[in-house]
């Protein structure tokens, strides 16, 4: 996953801390393996760089909390509706899209499903090519065929989004070894 767009479109439902944005990365993206939260420190401080993300004050407890610039929303926002998308992504992205955008902005998640079914297009196999293309050729088609009734299973009522970052706030340090 583009840890760097999920976190932007996380931050669009406001300010955030960094093991508060690592927990909501793990919950609504629940397909993935743990990302690292280093790496969510690391991109939030790239992303800081770049002018897309600001820093915020801080916690009650002196966490530094980051929140999105004008830039950054407006990213964020396309890439939650799949306005910036120029061709079908990776099925793991795919899938990173329309969990992240479904669980912060139902609107949203609704132009990136009409998005990605416009990139649905079945490639002809070509005739008089290599064994490997022709493969690579079937394989594509395979790949919209399932990501086309992937996208016919995902419903309106499938798209539930939790306008609010979760009510638990997630503990800092490592958990007890039992």
């Amino acid at each position: 996953m583009a840890v760097r767009e999920a976190l932007l479109g996380i931050l669009t439902l406001g300010p955030a801390y960094g093991l508060q944005l690592h927990a909501e990365l793990g919950a609504r993206a629940p397909h993935r393996a743990k990302t690292n939260v280093g790496q969510v420190y690391g991109t939030l401080d790239r992303l800081t760089t770049a002018g897309l993300v600001t820093h915020q004050g801080l916690t009650e407890d002196g966490l530094p909390l980051y929140a999105l610039t004008d830039s950054g929303r407006d990213e964020a926002n396309n890439w939650l509706c799949g306005a910036s998308m120029t061709s079908l992504p990776e099925w793991a992205d795919v899938q990173d899209m329309v969990l992240i955008s479904s669980s912060v902005n139902k609107v949203h998640a609704t132009a990136l499903i009409h998005s990605l079914k416009s990139h649905l297009i079945n490639d002809l196999v070509e005739t008089g090519i290599t064994p490997a293309r022709r493969l690579y050729a079937q394989a594509t088609v395979r790949y919209h065929e399932a990501v086309s009734n992937w996208l016919a299973d995902v419903g309106v009522s499938d798209l539930q989004e939790q306008p609010h970052y979760s009510i638990g706030r997630p503990k800092r340090g490592r958990p007890a070894k039992t």
